[in-house]
């Protein structure tokens, strides 16, 4: 084991040696890390001195990175192999700018060097302000774009399951539910709030985002997830976790100090699916600007063919455009999208289930048409060395037309909502010394006009405003010890008649970060979360095929006490990386659809669920190979509590056991390859079928899977990369959801360019 870590240890040196001298200065021992404006610095612990001649020189203190001048964190994108960028990087690397190796002298030590590699990452998302990674007291996940990519998916659901703690499942009517350490019951997906730049993107009907209408992977940067409660910032929804999407800023394509940059990519395989993408940036005096496109058609997996009796499943086809734009003046950002979406919905024969309509499709032909239209303006500005503002609008307008069979009469019927949210913000970030201090509040008006409402209310009816403010605090008393808090006020104000027990909700939190040494650090975290019940599980009154869905107006909003706790550890001369993660929570007034009588279902609280359980990872990069490696275990003991005469049984879709790795490595300077694998223990559909040899309803047990993704790419000269993606390689037979199979083996191939 010695002697093969010293034949890589002399690679890796060169990898990160020009870490330190590229960062210049010394460190402080003892600064707030916050400011995002100036050059600071957090602990360095130091190594005990050694006496005797044998005694190694004193370390000098690493400098640390500053901050990003603006709220959205810089990421070092690995698309392939180059000659400043020899070994890939472990996905928990993939975010940190690592300089050629060969551009300055080495760091004064190897485990310095990769200590400040690993943990001087910068977020936002956790705090609202740049933030330390290695002083983050959550679990933060941040996955840049190539990362994503290199899934083969094509949607954020698909390629995000493939990190740790994180589930995605599809089902009929294009139902895509992301949700984080086995909290999410309810089909609808929102208990995990999704952000685009800091603001929120989620349906202000259900609460829901959809894959394949809002949030296709363009033009992205990188994504930050926090798995665990986000309520003390980020309000409802933000209740088992909270996924921001960071989209790259005009600067990120100019290179080389050009005024200006390009890329493209095209992408073909079967099904005749297709993806076009294509991005230009440029800078003119004080004014950068951003556009780019996206296409996606496809024919669809064609998941529900039938040769023996002769059905072909024409309804699983997508055509998908979407354009953007940004706009950057000095402290002033524009930024708008839209987007077209005509889709089929996937179904064709009956995978019902008692209780769930979720899982209802009976028939073939429907479709839906989605617009959407999204648009912010943003001011951030340094007003003195010690305060930074930042305020925003924000603008959602959503228009979805549907068109269902009839399941009796085979008559079409149409169903058109609409949606508008206009949202703001208006926060500060005050840098006292050793106490950083974020303040703010927000505000979001919803409309909704949908004709499926309960008998009574009428379309204007059907529409919220919600005021919140929160304070956000992190103190340094010791170089060694970030000590932090929190809590936010939600206030709803939502016509009595729509939601009868409306409250208004406070969500704190606490916690510790102690950097016991250079390879040891602990952190604990409290913080309680909450989701309002959204319109539709208040108003909804809609059949569904053969059922019928009503809303609630006497529900009780969920609420989540978390408390977790974690080690960060780096064996072997600090060449790996170890994190373990144990965490408790418990969640209260669980909303989910309960069986009415006959085919009819209505929003009810359900009782409680308790979810308990951990998670390990570890990354590693071995140089003698030109290889990176990642690896993650999730155990979950998820479980509904005993209500009313229902007995405890276990939570919906939380698979005790979870298993994500993840592997790259490089072929000279000129090919890559990665790989991809995900294993899925058994877990349990919300619905229940009747059983066959007693008679008696039985929840939906659904096998354990193991499916994986790969891409294999060359570089074929400066900026043109080709790639070839293969989803599904075993061609897996599984089911994400009860009768909605997995897409199975899938190829396609890549032609991407930059310039």
């Amino acid at each position: 084991m010695h002697s093969t870590r010293n034949a890589w240890l002399p690679a890796l040196v060169g990898l990160v040696c020009g870490l330190a001298a590229s960062s210049g200065g010394a460190a402080q021992t003892k600064s707030s890390p916050a400011a995002p404006a100036s050059t600071t610095t957090g602990p360095v612990a130091q190594a005990p001195a050694s006496s005797g001649a044998d005694a190694p020189k004193a370390r000098k203190p690493l400098p640390l990175p500053a901050p990003s001048s603006s709220n959205i964190p810089k990421s070092a994108p690995f698309t392939g192999p180059s000659a400043s960028r020899p070994l890939p990087p472990p996905s928990a690397l993939a975010g940190v700018d690592i300089p050629d190796p060969l551009a300055g002298p080495g760091a004064d030590s190897l485990e310095e060097s990769v200590q400040q590699l690993l943990s001087e990452a910068v977020v936002s998302t956790a705090s609202k302000r740049s933030q330390r990674i290695a002083d983050v007291p959550m679990t933060v996940s941040w996955i840049p774009a190539e990362e994503l990519e290199g899934t083969g998916q094509f949607t954020l659901c698909e390629a995000i399951q493939y990190f740790p703690g994180m589930e995605c499942r599809r089902g009929s009517m294009r139902k895509a539910a992301v949700s984080a350490r086995g909290l999410g019951s309810n089909y609808l997906s929102n208990r995990l709030l999704l952000l685009k730049d800091g603001r929120p993107l989620t349906d202000p009907w259900t609460g829901q985002f959809y894959a394949d209408e809002t949030t296709p992977l363009n033009n992205l940067k990188q994504i930050e997830v926090i798995r665990g409660p986000g309520s003390s910032l980020y309000g409802s929804n933000a209740f088992s976790g909270v996924i921001n999407i960071i989209e790259r800023q005009p600067s990120d394509l100019m290179q080389d100090g050009r005024n200006w940059g390009v890329d493209a990519r095209l992408l073909a395989g079967q099904d005749r699916t297709w993806r076009a993408q294509a991005t230009a940036a440029g800078r003119g005096g004080p004014v950068e600007a951003l556009v780019s496109y996206y296409g996606f058609g496809s024919d669809g997996p064609q998941l529900f063919n039938d040769p023996q009796i002769g059905r072909v499943d024409t309804n699983e086809d997508s055509l998908v455009h979407q354009v953007s734009g940004k706009l950057n003046v000095k402290g002033v950002a524009l930024d708008a999208s839209f987007t077209d979406a005509e889709i089929g919905r996937p179904g064709g024969q009956q995978i019902s289930t008692v209780g769930n309509c979720g899982r209802c499709h009976y028939t073939p032909n429907d479709v839906e048409r989605v617009q959407n239209f999204n648009a912010s303006a943003q001011v951030d500005q340094q007003v003195t060395d010690n305060l930074r503002l930042f305020a925003q609008g924000y603008t959602l307008f959503k228009r979805r037309d549907v068109q269902m069979e009839n399941a009796f009469s085979d008559t079409p019927n149409t169903a058109l909502g609409k949606r508008r949210r206009l949202g703001a913000e208006a926060r500060a970030l005050l840098t006292l010394g050793d106490l950083t201090l974020t303040f703010g509040g927000d505000y979001k008006n919803d409309l909704v006009n949908n004709p499926n409402v309960l008998p009574g209310l009428t379309l204007e009816e059907t529409r919220q405003d919600i005021a919140g403010g929160f304070v956000d605090a992190e103190y340094r008393p010791l170089s060694q010890l970030v000590v932090s808090a929190g809590a936010r006020y939600d206030k709803y104000m939502i016509p009595e008649k729509i939601w009868q027990a409306r409250t208004d909700q406070i969500s704190p939190r606490a916690s510790v970060v102690f950097h016991a040494r250079p390879d040891l650090t602990f952190r604990a975290n409290y913080g309680r979360a909450f989701r309002a019940p959204t319109l539709a599980e208040l108003a909804i009154n809609q059949q569904m095929y053969a059922s019928t869905l009503l809303g609630n107006g006497n529900l009780r909003a969920e609420t989540l006490d978390t408390v977790e706790a974690s080690v960060d550890f780096w064996p072997f001369d600090r060449t790996v990386r170890v994190t373990g993660t144990g965490f408790y929570n418990l969640a209260k007034n669980f909303i989910n659809q309960e069986l009415l009588f006959g085919s009819t279902s209505q929003f009810k609280n359900i009782g409680d669920a308790r979810v308990r359980g951990f998670e390990l990872e570890a990354a590693a990069q071995v140089a003698a190979i030109n290889s990176s490696f990642d690896v993650a275990y999730q155990f979950l003991d998820a479980r509904a509590l005993a209500f009313e005469s229902r007995p405890e049984r276990p939570l919906d879709y939380a698979p005790a056991h979870r298993v994500y790795a993840r592997g790259r490595t490089n072929f000279g300077k000129f090919a890559f390859a990665e790989l991809y694998a995900l294993y899925v223990g058994d877990r349990y559909d919300p619905g229940f079928m009747t059983n066959a040899q007693t008679g008696e309803l039985e929840q939906v047990k659904l096998p354990g899977y193991f499916t994986a993704t790969a891409r294999v790419g060359a570089n074929v000269t400066k900026g043109l990369t080709v790639s070839l993606l293969g989803s599904n390689l075993f061609n897996a037979k599984y089911e994400e959801s009860h009768g909605f199979p997995a897409p199975p083996l899938s190829i396609f191939s890549e032609v991407k360019y930059q310039y």
